[in-house]
């Protein structure tokens, strides 16, 4: 267990390992001061390790934490690109709410660190070498799948190519930079921060 320090979410996240029994989650709500769980495990996960999921949310909810499951299944980087996303804007829906929030996988390393690098990068705004070092800081053996963090990238700029061609020329407009490159990489984050957060 170890909490993210950054200035934009200073005590607002906490990542670790999965919890494999109801108590783990006394100690994260006594010990971490998290206030919500968001889990990313898939059914699979849970089933490898025999975790009654549902028995774990009522004990969760019971202590007075927001239980929240956005899975995603290991090793399989298809599967992590696409849902992604919905990782990310479930975790800056909760943090928005002024939750402390504990992300976990199962083993802490791919997926929990994934969709913090995501959320600091396509909602704080964060350059990607910036968040994984950050991240790395605090636990030096994090993998998160940069193929499924660049392919989710690509899908969300793809998706959105018509708003950030606009927004790209509202911005020249401005005068925000007389460079195309620059203003089209500042429409895309931009518009991959507001279809994540909303508004």
């Amino acid at each position: 267990m170890w909490t993210l320090n950054w200035n934009e979410i200073r005590d607002s996240l906490v990542i670790g390992s999965c919890p494999m029994i109801p108590s783990d989650l006394d100690r994260i709500h006594r010990e971490a001061g998290a206030s919500a769980v968001q889990s990313l495990q898939s059914d699979v996960c849970r089933s490898a390790l025999r975790i009654d999921y549902g028995r774990h949310c009522r004990h969760g909810e019971e202590c007075g934490l927001v239980m929240v499951n956005t899975p995603m299944r290991d090793f399989d980087v298809a599967d992590q690109r696409r849902n992604l996303p919905q990782a990310v804007s479930r975790l800056a829906g909760l943090i928005e709410a002024g939750h402390k929030v504990y992300l976990h996988c199962t083993a802490g390393i791919n997926r929990a660190p994934l969709t913090a690098l995501a959320y600091l990068t396509f909602v704080e705004m964060m350059p990607p070498d910036v968040a994984l070092a950050q991240i790395r800081n605090r636990r030096s053996d994090v993998d998160p799948s940069w193929e499924a963090y660049n392919g989710c990238r690509q899908d969300l700029v793809s998706r959105l190519r018509p708003e950030i061609e606009t927004c790209a020329y509202q911005l020249w407009q401005q005068g925000r930079s007389d460079d195309p490159h620059t203003n089209w990489y500042d429409a895309e984050r931009l518009l991959i921060r507001r279809t994540l957060v909303g508004g």
